[in-house]
């Protein structure tokens, strides 16, 4: 991928944190029926980013400067727009925090040490929560659930199904990721499922998808849960194909893609 345009977008984070707004939009939609986008999507989209490239570069140091693929290249080449990146995003971040009550804050919180923890040791010395055994997709799960759904739909409508949608989705996409890092798993001593039973893991995935797309299609009127049902079969295809020996920019491009699927077609539902 040489188009740094294109390197910004799905390897400095920005694809990710467009998905991360599209799927707060959702939950927000189908919550009031209101397709109007908030500060709180806002939020979202800046933290994400902000979080994300951090996360970037402490796993960058972890690495001890060699870069072992393609997501390491843009912040090993350009450290001070990577940082300068992290750090606006979370200010602007903080910034439109500062519309919210302190009591709508609560998921935020309870995000906050799967985010934190996730690369930075529980205590000096030990393991982070990444480290512990098929635990990994889990946290991004969670931190993913509560700031994408539980943030954004705080007053709106209590936690029901698409809590539990959300975050089977982001654990069947963390466990399709999992497969393009098995090898720097191994090489850190990080047991997941991609790495001892890929065959399983890829069908773990997929089965969630499916489910996603199921419930969603079960929970919502047709207009709604239709495009939700396409959007999550097609992305249980793409989970099919899913395997170690893709290259990065398919996980990048694709897998991250993913999670706008929903969001797109729902989109496309209400616009037809």
């Amino acid at each position: 991928m040489r188009n740094p345009l294109l390197n910004w977008l799905f390897y400095g984070h920005l694809w990710i944190a467009l998905a991360a707004l599209a799927l707060s939009w959702q939950s927000t939609y189908l919550a009031t029926g209101d397709p109007a986008l908030y500060a709180s999507h806002y939020f979202v989209f800046f933290a994400t980013l902000g979080v994300y490239t951090s996360h970037r570069a402490l796993s960058f140091q972890r690495t001890r400067g060699y870069p072992t693929g393609r997501r390491y290249r843009l912040i090993s080449r350009q450290p001070v727009a990577s940082a300068l990146v992290a750090i606006l995003s979370l200010t602007v971040a903080a910034a439109i925090a500062t519309q919210f009550a302190a009591a709508a804050f609560w998921p935020v919180i309870l995000a906050l040490p799967f985010t934190f923890f996730y690369l930075i040791p529980l205590f000096p010395g030990g393991p982070r929560l990444r480290d512990l055994p098929y635990l990994k997709v889990v946290w991004v799960a969670l931190a993913w659930a509560l700031m994408t759904d539980t943030f954004v739909a705080e007053g709106v409508r209590s936690v029901g199904s698409e809590s539990f949608i959300r975050f089977a989705l982001i654990l069947a996409v963390a466990l399709l990721f999992d497969s393009r890092d098995v090898v720097l798993d191994r090489r850190q001593g990080v047991r997941t499922l991609a790495a001892q039973r890929p065959g399983l893991n890829r069908s773990v995935a997929m089965l969630l998808l499916l489910g996603c797309g199921l419930l969603s299609y079960l929970s919502y009127p047709t207009a709604q849960g239709l495009p939700l049902l396409l959007a999550y079969a097609a992305a249980a295809l793409v989970g099919r194909f899913t395997r170690a020996d893709r290259g990065e920019d398919f996980y990048a491009v694709y897998v991250n893609g993913l999670l706008l699927l929903p969001p797109l077609c729902l989109l496309l539902g209400l616009l037809s």
